[in-house]
């Protein structure tokens, strides 16, 4: 008994539905199309957020993925993200504070004449009459001095409309202030030769010499 090689299939293959029974017509099963419902989509919306660790900014805070340090509140403030509660608290706080502060200073300026002639009755240095430029001088000052105030509050208020930090605003403005004021005090005692000339003599050491 001899084995005979297989001889190939030379037959042309039958085309889509040739070999099918006349009158047939292939129709897809009627649950193609059904979605496999016996397990729910896991929705992001629908996992259950942790609570907020203890170190949180605000309730509700969450790192912007696992693991992340929650971000300070300059970094929200950058971001967009609301300030804290307590910075408008702060701020009306400082802003009221930096109004008395302003007056105070308007009223020191106001008064350095009457002090330069008090200190001219007490070391007996003469009657002081005021430089013309002295007037001029104290109101500027104190021009500037309610420019300063008005202006920190007004930005101080448009930093929280937009809910940003703004407590360091009336800081800024106070330190501004006081350098200001330093400044027009200093340029109206320069005004007086006499008392600049006592004062210089006196810290200086020199004690009058008595002629016999």
């Amino acid at each position: 008994m001899t084995d005979q090689e297989p001889r190939p299939d030379d037959r042309p293959r039958p085309q889509f539905g040739e070999l099918a029974p006349p009158g047939w017509v292939w129709h897809p099963p009627a649950d193609a199309d059904r979605l496999d419902t016996s397990r729910p989509l896991e929705r992001e919306d629908d996992a259950v957020t942790p609570p907020a660790p203890a170190g949180a900014p605000y309730p509700g805070a969450r790192p912007p993925y696992p693991g992340a340090p929650y971000p300070s509140a300059g970094e929200r403030a950058r971001a967009g993200q609301p300030a804290p509660t307590w910075n408008l608290t702060l701020t009306i706080l400082l802003a009221v504070f930096g109004f008395f502060g302003m007056l105070y200073s308007i009223a020191t300026l106001q008064a350095i004449p009457a002090s330069m002639q008090l200190l001219h009755s007490t070391n007996g240095l003469g009657d002081y009459t005021p430089a013309p430029v002295v007037g001029t001088l104290v109101l500027i000052g104190s021009i500037l001095m309610g420019v300063i105030w008005a202006a920190s509050a007004g930005l101080a208020a448009l930093l929280l409309v937009r809910r940003r930090l703004a407590f360091w605003v009336p800081l800024v403005a106070g330190i501004v202030a006081m350098v200001v004021l330093l400044i027009f005090a200093g340029a109206v005692l320069a005004t007086d030769p006499v008392l600049l000339g006592f004062y210089s003599g006196t810290s200086g050491g020199t004690t009058p010499t008595q002629t016999p």
